[in-house]
């Protein structure tokens, strides 16, 4: 019991330090090519995972893995997007609860009644995506929500949230299959992107609409920030590999609470490194939205 939890809880702070550390990294390299690096290190430690485990290789575990792929890379483009410009102690919360209420919105589609807790719980998602993005009564010192933040971050929710919708459909006894074709799906788009954005204005144009206008001058040189890119994939990795044990040696409800708290280690980085400021109502918004992470999380139990 102590050893699940433990392993859900590092895994957790994982999951948010990576966030925090590859939202910090893409300030400074861009959006694309610090999703690139850490997708790569993830994707590695993955494909170890998966060559020391029994998962099953199959058609569904391909095409489950290959449809979450693409929502899943549009979703962490967005995500980092929305990070690198911030206020990332608003847009984790805010993102991770999206993500959870669309496997809720897809049960409700194909005609699965919710319990009394899940209407709970996207009442309180709703209401903290309201509070997270008030603007009114915020001082000067506070943080500020672009509009342009909460778009990035509603795409990259909905899409992350979409791409755990498909691997849902891969077979059971295909273990961590699906998410490695997810994961070389994402490598996959990514390296045209890479090259193209290297060879053509255009595309580099389009590809600059995702990063954020800070100076950059004042963010780490190129060479830190890539090592804190490599740093958030490893993490990134290591946070799948810990979550995997941890649903080993304790039960789902459990171990999915305890792993969807992992916006509170991007909030706590992102006041101590960045000195990022909320107003109250904006605390409250994401009060509610972990709250409702926690119970959706729940309520997919």
């Amino acid at each position: 019991m102590i050893l699940g939890v433990s392993l859900a809880l590092l895994s957790a702070i994982a999951f948010g330090v990576s966030d925090f550390l590859g939202g910090f990294a893409a300030m400074r390299l861009r959006v694309v090519p610090t999703t690139a690096i850490i997708y790569l290190l993830s994707t590695f430690i993955l494909a170890i995972m998966v060559a020391l485990s029994d998962g099953a290789w199959s058609s569904a575990s391909v095409l489950s893995g290959s449809a979450a792929g693409v929502f899943a890379i549009v979703g962490f483009l967005m995500f980092y997007a929305a990070l690198a410009i911030g206020p990332m102690s608003l847009v984790s919360p805010l993102i991770a609860v999206l993500e959870s209420v669309v496997p809720i919105a897809v049960a409700i589609v194909r005609g699965e009644r919710l319990t009394f807790w899940s209407w709970v719980a996207v009442c309180l998602a709703v209401a903290s995506g309201i509070l997270i993005s008030a603007q009114r009564g915020a001082g000067p010192a506070r943080i500020r929500v672009r509009v342009r933040t909460v778009v990035l971050s509603v795409v990259a929710g909905i899409s992350l949230g979409l791409s755990i919708v498909s691997l849902d459909f891969a077979p059971t006894e295909s273990g961590l299959t699906s998410g490695l074709v997810e994961s070389a799906v994402g490598l996959i788009v990514l390296a045209p992107l890479l090259a193209l954005s290297s060879g053509s204005v255009r595309v580099r144009y389009v590809l600059s609409l995702l990063d954020t206008d800070v100076d950059r001058t004042r963010l780490p040189s190129p060479g830190r920030s890539r090592a804190l890119g490599v740093t958030a994939g490893v993490l990134l990795g290591t946070a799948n590999a810990l979550l995997l044990l941890a649903l080993r040696s304790r039960s789902l409800a459990v171990v999915s609470v305890l792993v969807n708290l992992y916006p509170l280690a991007t909030i706590v980085l992102s006041r101590a490194a960045l000195k990022e400021r909320m107003a109250p109502v904006q605390t409250l918004g994401v009060m509610l939205a972990l709250a409702a992470t926690v119970l959706l999380a729940l309520a997919q139990t």
